[in-house]
């Protein structure tokens, strides 16, 4: 089902680029792009469609997800907590079980080599959780050990394995070859964890409400409160850091300044997300047991070479200018 409508929408979509792109009434009508955007004499940059999102739900059995990565190929995968497994989808909606066997999966992660990490809650017991590495070939063995609770994995960009301990308040440091250490503690039920770009850890409070700030040093800073039960973190393709609220029902965006506004607004029950490599949405509900996908974003191939045209799907806004009346005099 999921690839018959993006075959449909690709197939119209490819017939709206065609007459737009290359044309010369439409390049006449803008600005002269850079000559990086120019290739054998015509435009490539994004095109703007009005049009709404295109919303999907995968076909795909979950008993409770818990979080989902994507990966090199652009498959998605999930953690799925109930079931004890990781499960992987692809392009064409397709589901295949990676690993099962698992006590409760909650954080997922990927290292430079492509082998795949979960953690295992294995119901917050003390010392008893573990982080499980799987490589690229299938082949599965136990990481590290002695967690309370590790709810969520980041890598940072030393190569070090960074795990979310929710039950006794910490964030512990694996290094490669598996020693464990305490990174920073004193957090309240750490549910999230994400890196950016400039080395800082970011870890959400799910119980406080509370998203910190921790540098390279571990010296933590408070960077936004007043959150619903923050339970994922993830930074989008622009940059920004993006929470989801497994207590309400919207995605925070948070500046550098701890500035909190709206990004989107979800179904109750989300309580993961993503981003693709074209910047669209992936969501996960624990409460109603799905995977879903905001397509905003395509990449259409060209009629007149081999490169794709990047297209966005946006509505133009309805509302009505205010009427003018005249002053009182």
């Amino acid at each position: 089902m999921l690839s018959r409508v993006f075959s449909l929408r690709w197939s119209l979509l490819a017939l709206t680029v065609g007459l737009m792109c290359g044309t010369s009434e439409f390049a006449a009508a803008q600005q002269s792009p850079p000559i990086s955007e120019i290739i054998g004499g015509h435009r490539h940059t994004p095109i703007d469609i009005d049009a709404r999102p295109i919303i999907e739900k995968y076909r795909v059995p979950l008993v409770h997800p818990r979080r989902l990565l994507l990966d090199r190929l652009g498959n998605i995968l999930v953690a799925d907590w109930e079931a004890g497994t990781v499960v992987k989808v692809d392009a064409e909606g397709k589901s295949s079980i990676v690993v099962d066997g698992l006590i409760e999966p909650a954080g997922l992660a990927h290292d430079a080599m492509g082998n795949l990490y979960v953690s295992q809650h294995s119901e917050g017991m003390t010392k008893s959780g573990s982080v499980v590495r799987i490589s690229p070939e299938g082949e599965k063995s136990v990481f590290a050990a002695g967690f309370s609770g590790p709810t969520a994995l980041a890598f940072g960009p030393m190569g070090d394995l960074f795990v979310a301990n929710i039950q006794d308040a910490t964030i512990s440091r694996v290094t490669p070859n598996g020693d464990t250490s305490t990174f920073v503690s004193e957090i309240p039920s750490p549910g999230a964890l994400a890196f950016d770009k400039a080395g800082f850890l970011y870890a959400a409070s799910s119980t406080d409400g509370i998203v910190f700030r921790i540098n390279p040093m571990g010296d933590v800073g408070l960077l936004a409160r007043g959150l619903q039960v923050p339970s994922d973190l993830c930074f989008d393709n622009k940059g920004y850091l993006i929470v989801s609220n497994y207590g309400g029902t919207e995605l925070t965006y948070i500046d550098a300044k701890g500035n909190t506004r709206m990004f989107a607004a979800v179904p109750k029950g989300t309580i993961g997300h993503a981003f693709d490599a074209l910047g669209n949405l992936v969501l996960v509900n624990w409460d109603q047991q799905y995977l879903m996908k905001v397509t905003t974003h395509l990449a259409v191939p060209c009629p007149h070479c081999e490169q794709k045209i990047p297209v966005r799907l946006r509505r133009k806004s309805t509302k009505k200018p205010e009427k003018k009346t005249a002053p009182v005099i």
